[in-house]
């Protein structure tokens, strides 16, 4: 297993950091034994991103815990990003230090550590608190680096809305066409997950969408263009049914995207909206029906009112014109 550290805008002078007291802001990483340091590594994370088995990202809050619980597996690359306050450069990276030694205490395997400078590319894993949200948006919105975006004003399972507290990316063995979206919640047993597909004609869609270990039926529901948003005011998702009854998964006011495109930047903002509901919808062609039927019979009513002619029964063409004069009595 292997886990990367990416620190934002690192370079060779943070190393040479110093404290308040003059000591080093790396006190942790220089006790630790062996270790080794490479000048200039170009696109590390790629690089590691594309010889592991599994990819996976997390991200270390303000008190310097994992948002989400990581566990050991062998051929896994963790990502783990920070989340800063705005603090000097020293205490970041002094708070950073002492982070990382923590977590790394925290695996019971064989792990490999990497500390390396965050790619303007990529997909980091940003955790939103619901206050800072609410404040803005009014509602969650959650945001994988150039990967993925998602937001909604509540999700409900039943008719019961619950909270997530996180989002993970992992990555397939071809990230650049599948990757897999996990919301955990504050029960562990009933994580929402799904599958974002790229498929031809540049659509993504999502597939598999599962919580509390139900399937929900999702194919050919949930797809945009990458570089449209798929937007949704009220989705419901069923499950099949048992005994007649089915259990629902809905979203409100729901909008997601994923570009599936290295030129996108981190936080890229929504595409245009690609409406769930479609350009015509059976409100709109049930309109237009009654429209078309208004037509026609305003049609044949007026063929009839032209068709109406003076009556000519009594007239003889060869004969004398019949006139009538009409005077008073």
């Amino acid at each position: 297993m292997v886990v990367a550290f990416e620190e934002n805008g690192l370079s060779t002078k943070d190393f040479l950091c110093a404290n308040s007291q003059s000591h080093s802001c790396y006190a942790k990483l220089q006790g630790v034994s062996p270790k080794t340091y490479y000048t200039s590594v170009e696109n590390p994370s790629e690089a590691l991103r594309s010889v592991a088995a599994k990819r996976e990202h997390n991200s270390i809050d303000a008190s310097g815990r994992l948002v989400s619980p990581a566990k050991c597996s062998v051929g896994t690359a963790l990502f783990v990003s920070f989340e800063d306050d705005e603090e000097t450069r020293e205490v970041t990276l002094e708070s950073h230090d002492s982070a990382i030694a923590a977590i790394s205490k925290q695996f019971d395997c064989k792990v490999a550590y990497l500390y390396l400078a965050a790619p303007s590319t990529a997909p980091v894993v940003q955790r939103r608190t619901r206050r800072d949200t609410a404040a803005t948006t009014g509602g969650i919105m959650w945001v994988s680096g150039n990967q993925f975006r998602m937001f909604y004003t509540s999700v409900q399972y039943n008719g019961v809305p619950f909270s997530v507290n996180s989002l993970t990316i992992s990555n397939g063995t071809t990230p650049a066409t599948k990757f897999s979206v996990t919301l955990a919640t504050a029960d562990p047993t009933k994580s929402l997950t799904f599958d974002v597909l790229y498929g031809d004609g540049g659509y993504f869609s999502l597939t598999n969408v599962a919580y509390a270990g139900q399937k929900f039926r999702s194919t050919g529901i949930i797809n945009a263009p990458t570089t449209f948003s798929y937007a949704c005011g009220n989705l419901t998702l069923e499950t099949a049914a048992v005994d007649n009854r089915y259990n629902t998964l809905s979203f409100n006011s729901l909008q997601i995207q994923a570009p599936f495109s290295s030129t996108y930047k981190e936080n890229f903002v929504f595409g245009d909206s690609w409406d769930c509901v479609g350009f015509v919808s059976t409100g709109i062609l049930m309109g237009l029906f009654v429209v078309v039927i208004f037509l026609i019979i305003i049609f044949i009513g007026v063929c009839w009112m032209m068709d109406i002619n003076t009556m000519d029964r009594f007239d003889d063409p060869k004969g004398k014109t019949i006139t009538i004069n009409a005077g008073a009595e």
